[in-house]
């Protein structure tokens, strides 16, 4: 979501010397870094006091120093170590007014509002909603799930440093402690893996972990030194016969996509930029070999697709490119057109950093695949906060439905949308519902499977307690986790 400089300081210097109009600078020069952002995306106030002004710093005119006050001191640390503040103005203040001039005045004076959307139902359907409270932590503290595939439990990491093991009737079986936050749990090839972040705040400290935990809850270190990392996949990428890791490292300033040799250790970098969010393994060119798909959540967003060469050898192809400010949060890939063909849904709904406002093109994008792998936009539903979107056949009737959650819902208009409901009804079009769920949670998790092992998919949602809640919210003490029970079998 940061407007980051980069290269674009360089390009910048050389653009200066002419005179030049706002409009004109900003676009030669806001996108040789990332997709240029248009004023109608954010409000006057947002442009000026919070996005245009961090990137003053970033661009040397203004004293860095002032921001040690305002950041927290490991935000202000990772910026400094990053050298996003040059020693000297990349830029004259002339022309850099002109480029603030031209997005305040071309700016709305308020968020544009959302595009016209079909009601949201309050049906239930088929799910029955079951709450797990935990008797010891009375806020929401979820920051993981992951239904196991064979086994009728779920993992649920926490922000206490702990992860517990919960059977289909939400009672917890064990319980083992993490050095970190677990964010994330993989069940591959029988064995059981973990993302330990470090710290959850942004930071660029290099304090994550990926373990392998046997059935005692014992951890066995497998990758150190990762900056807080979001997401593990495995794959023979060198085929050497053994499985590699991929990790995706957030980060805040710097991280990347990373894969490591199953038996050497050895890194290898595939793409060094933050925001690296989180990976889809298939072979895309159908040559036997796995290709990489990856959603790069900051800075300049999108979804790249990384072919495989041969022998660990990667070549990026950029499919799809957002603006700077939109808010990637989670990429989902599934055929929903039943044409073939992945397609790409993006969930966009980050808002924090330095554009916290209402944000119309927040919800859930749905790219269809021309069946070549290249993308355009087929679906939008507007969803304030979009935090994440799954694809499953929930209602049992052969095509995809999908199920959001958002962290940032507004509920400004007394409709609970911290989650939807998405049914398929063909040819794009969905039926959409919020199943009639209290608005006592936020949430950040949220797993799809068949957890009581029945025969259906059930959905898992995880409440992590963030900031004070909103004018008429009544929180319920101990929400961690709500089970919407599948009764379609």
């Amino acid at each position: 979501m940061r407007l980051i400089a980069f290269a674009f300081i360089a390009l910048l210097t050389f653009a200066c010397n002419s005179k030049k109009t706002g409009e004109e600078l900003a676009k030669e020069n806001c996108s040789s870094c990332h997709k240029f952002p248009d004023p109608s995306l954010l409000d006057k106030k947002t442009w000026n006091d919070k996005v245009l002004m961090d990137m003053s710093y970033r661009l040397g005119l203004r004293n860095k120093f002032e921001l040690a006050a305002s950041l927290p001191e490991e935000q202000y640390h990772a910026l400094v170590s990053a050298n996003a503040f040059p020693d000297s103005p990349a830029m004259s203040v002339e022309n850099w007014q002109a480029i603030v001039d031209y997005y305040v005045t071309n700016a709305p004076e308020n968020p544009l509002p959302q595009k016209a959307k079909s009601s949201i139902s309050t049906n239930p359907l088929h799910f029955k909603s079951e709450d797990f409270i935990s008797p010891i932590h009375s806020v929401g503290r979820v920051t993981s799930i992951q239904i196991h595939p064979v086994k009728a439990e779920a993992w649920i990491g926490m922000n206490s440093n702990e992860t517990a093991i919960v059977d289909s009737k939400l009672q917890v079986k064990s319980t083992f402690k993490t050095p970190s936050p677990n964010v994330n749990t993989s069940f591959i090839q029988g064995k059981n893996y973990l993302l330990s972040i470090g710290k959850i705040l942004p930071n660029d400290e290099k304090i994550g972990n990926l373990f392998e935990v046997n059935a005692n809850g014992k951890l066995t270190k497998l990758v150190d030194g990762l900056k807080r990392p979001l997401d593990m996949q495995m794959a023979d990428f060198n085929e050497d016969g053994t499985l590699d890791f991929l990790i995706c490292e957030y980060g805040y300033e710097a991280g990347q996509v990373v894969w490591v040799d199953g038996k050497t250790k050895q890194r290898h970098t595939l793409k060094s930029q933050p925001g690296a969010r989180n990976i889809v393994i298939k072979d895309y060119s159908k040559d036997g070999k796995p290709d990489i798909l990856v959603l790069m959540a900051e800075a300049k967003e999108g979804v790249s697709l990384f072919i495989n060469k041969g022998q660990g050898l990667f070549m990026e192809k950029p499919l799809l490119q957002f603006e700077s400010v939109w808010g990637s949060t989670y990429m989902e890939v599934a055929d929903l057109n039943q044409d073939g063909f992945d397609d790409i849904i993006i969930s966009a709904g980050d808002n924090a950093d330095n554009s916290y406002s209402k944000k119309a093109y927040h919800g859930v994008h749905v790219f269809t695949n021309d069946g070549k792998n290249n993308f355009k936009e087929g679906y939008f539903y507007p969803a304030y906060g979009a935090t994440k979107t799954l694809a499953r056949d929930f209602d049992g009737d052969g095509d995809l439905d999908l199920a959001m959650i958002a962290f940032f819902p507004e509920n400004d208009k007394g409709v609970n949308e911290s989650f939807l409901y998405f049914q398929n009804q063909g040819k794009l079009r969905f039926q959409v519902s919020n199943i009639n769920l209290p608005d006592d949670a936020r949430y950040m998790a949220m797993d799809a499977g068949d957890f009581d092992k029945d025969g259906d998919v059930d959905l898992l949602l995880g409440n992590f307690q963030f900031g004070k809640p909103k004018p008429g919210v009544k929180l319920t003490p101990g929400l961690q986790l709500r089970l919407l029970r599948n009764s379609i079998r």
